[in-house]
């Protein structure tokens, strides 16, 4: 028999003759010489025995076994010598079938399991079994390595030859190797190795009962489906499913349907919520609460929390009543969800104590989904705040992406491309990003362009996101004033709801577009009410276009007076220095440039001629970018990314 690290226990009991070996050592040990035999070499005899009968390895062949004992400690006791001398005589004792038969009846006080199958194996054996064991035996204490190890193939019509039979030999039992088939070609992307797997595994026989759960199998299969957003061929198999579940009677099931009918897109947009049933899984309340986060659902951030409020006191209740223990990945997924509820709050201190949490206790280099989402969500913030090293290099750890299926991978694939986006928008490489990234984009991306560029695409936005940006891209074209019912309205559903950052974006967009109406002193009232959220720069694209509207506002309503000139230089170099930390180099250059006007206003030349000189190197990096055409981390981060892939998909 073949023992390989990690492989699944054998699916009989069948003995083998080192099997004898093992019961031989343990009966002397505990039957002849008990209470004879010191300390420290029953030690060294438990060592021995944890291992070999645990069947973790290869076992040990007959003179393995006593060359081992020979090197035992306290070999001078007389008691240990006697011992060794009685076990090497095992073969020579045990020469006929009666006596393997005496030998065998003989039950010790220790080791009770492996004593016990040993004993049950032997007594199921016919008199043509007994002496082929012998047989297998003799041979392998004379040093035949592979006698009595061929393969036991289980035979209806010669079983009864070997075995005393009973009812369990004529049944066949449930094996889980099928269904190890499946989760393994479900992971890698197998569409024919995995449903066929997870047909075989729920046609085997689990019970002797005429229920069906053959609903098990199709709920399975509408889980993958799900996972990959194949949101159509789910929705089919959901309608056979539920009419299976309710045909058996199944109501755990059928809840599980109903829950997965709620998570699929409705044609409204708006999202069905699942009201608490008896059978209804906790997780599907916290899965409304990102249902909620959509901001097309319209409803406060509060309603959220009072989901997760919901989800957390069912998950208690789930437990204690069921009485099953709780999983970690469960347990973490409140947290997770509480992260991304506290960073669109703009809590972003808090987000990071609870993706704090899941990261501590979770583990790596798993297909926990909470660690993932978690990572990613962290690696998008340090992104948005200019710190793209640092989240690249966060994602391209092996901890992060190894044991990912390929489902989680596409997530993983997409959360880099949106990165390496970010930084090639910012920095104006648009040539790199049509020739290279466009067309490297991942299938499961929800790329729209208006998200980086003022392109006037027929991709839509989330709703307030979008008026934003309606907003923006009429600044850039300097008719900021035509915008202003999108701007109002997105003020008011970002304050309703509750999204503080979108809503503080509204305002520092809504002083810009005062400005042009000369209401500089109230614009200036307006980013000083918001600046100390802004202060500790959480999000430093806001904070510098705060300062810069603030600026201009301290401009405009200076009346040429030195004092409020010299006020807004500190609002402006914090502006800069944001803008170049982004890499935002046309922005930085629009902030240098008002600089320049403002030392020239006061006289100061020498630092005129400093913001001067970084001008003209911003003015040098952007041409500089926008012709090149290639950049070297980029394809190599990019490579990396498709060799993972190509890793995983071949596991």
């Amino acid at each position: 028999m073949d023992y390989k690290p990690g492989s699944p226990p054998p699916r009989h009991n069948v003995l083998r003759p080192h099997h004898v070996d093992l019961f031989a050592m343990i009966l002397l040990a505990f039957k002849e010489f008990h209470g004879k035999l010191p300390q420290q070499f029953l030690l060294y005899i438990y060592r021995f025995l944890i291992v070999e009968v645990s069947e973790a390895v290869q076992p040990a062949t007959h003179q393995q076994i006593v060359d081992f004992l020979k090197g035992a400690p306290l070999m001078n006791n007389l008691n240990i010598q006697n011992y060794i001398l009685a076990f090497e005589s095992a073969p020579k004792q045990l020469i006929n079938v009666a006596q393997l038969t005496s030998f065998f009846h003989i039950s010790p006080i220790t080791v009770r399991l492996f004593c016990r199958r040993c004993h049950t194996g032997f007594s199921r054996l016919s008199f043509y079994g007994v002496m082929e064991l012998l047989k297998d035996y003799q041979s392998w204490c004379a040093g035949d390595a592979k006698a009595g190890y061929g393969p036991v193939e289980k035979d209806l019509l010669t079983g009864d030859i070997w075995l005393f039979t009973t009812m369990s030999d004529y049944g066949s039992t449930a094996h889980p190797q099928a269904f190890e088939a499946w989760e393994k070609g479900r992971d890698t992307g197998d569409d024919v190795i995995g449903p066929e797997n997870l047909r075989r595994y729920f046609e085997q026989m689990f019970h002797t009962n005429n229920d069906s759960i053959r609903q098990n199998a199709l709920l399975n299969l509408i889980r993958m489906h799900y996972v990959r957003k194949e949101y159509a061929a789910a929705s089919k198999l959901l309608q056979e499913t539920i009419a299976v579940a309710r045909t058996c009677g199944d109501r755990v099931t059928l809840q599980h349907c109903i829950s997965m009918l709620h998570r699929l897109p409705t044609p409204t947009g708006v999202p069905v919520l699942n009201e608490i049933q008896p059978d209804l899984h906790p997780l599907e309340v916290l899965y409304d609460v990102a249902k909620l986060l959509q901001p097309r659902s319209g409803q406060p951030l509060t309603l959220a929390f009072e989901k997760v409020a919901q989800a957390t006191g069912l998950y208690n209740s789930w437990v204690d009543l069921r009485k099953i223990s709780p999983h970690d990945r469960e347990r973490l997924g409140l947290h997770a969800m509480q992260a991304v509820l506290w960073s669109t709050l703009g809590c972003h201190r808090l987000a990071k104590v609870e993706e704090s949490i899941v990261q501590v206790f979770s583990r790596w280099g798993d297909d926990d989904p909470n660690r993932l989402n978690s990572l990613l969500n962290q690696a998008h913030r340090m992104a948005r705040n200019g710190l793209y090293q640092d989240a690249l290099t966060l994602l391209v750890q092996p901890r992060t992406w190894r044991g990912l299926s390929l489902d989680l991978y596409q997530e993983w694939a997409n959360m880099i491309w949106h990165i390496l986006a970010l930084r090639v928008s910012r920095r104006g490489q648009r040539r790199l990003f049509h020739d290279f990234l466009l067309p490297r984009q991942p299938s499961s991306s929800t790329f729209a362009s208006k998200e980086y560029f003022f392109d006037d695409c027929t991709s839509s936005l989330p709703p307030m996101s979008d008026e934003l940006h309606q907003v923006m891209s009429a600044r850039r074209r300097g008719q900021a004033v035509t915008a202003i019912q999108p701007l109002l309205q997105s003020l008011w559903n970002s304050e309703f709801q509750g999204r503080f950052p979108l809503y503080r974006l509204g305002v520092i967009l809504l002083a810009d577009v005062g400005l042009e109406f000369g209401m500089s002193k109230h614009c200036q009232s307006l980013i000083e009410g918001i600046l100390p959220q802004l202060l500790p720069g959480h999000e430093i694209e806001h904070r510098a276009l705060a300062c810069y509207t603030l600026g201009r506002c301290i401009i405009a309503s200076s009346d040429t007076e030195l004092a409020e000139l010299r006020s807004a230089l500190p609002h402006l170099l914090m502006a800069e220095d944001d803008y170049v930390h982004l890499e935002m180099f046309e922005a930085a250059s629009d902030v240098q440039w008002l600089l320049m006007v403002v030392y020239h206003n006061l006289g100061m030349t020498t630092e005129g001629a400093a913001v001067y000189e970084r001008y003209n190197c911003t003015t040098a990096k952007i041409k500089m970018y926008e012709e090149s055409p290639m950049d070297e981390e980029v394809e190599s981060v990019w490579t990396l990314v498709t060799d993972v892939g190509a890793l995983l998909a071949g596991r």
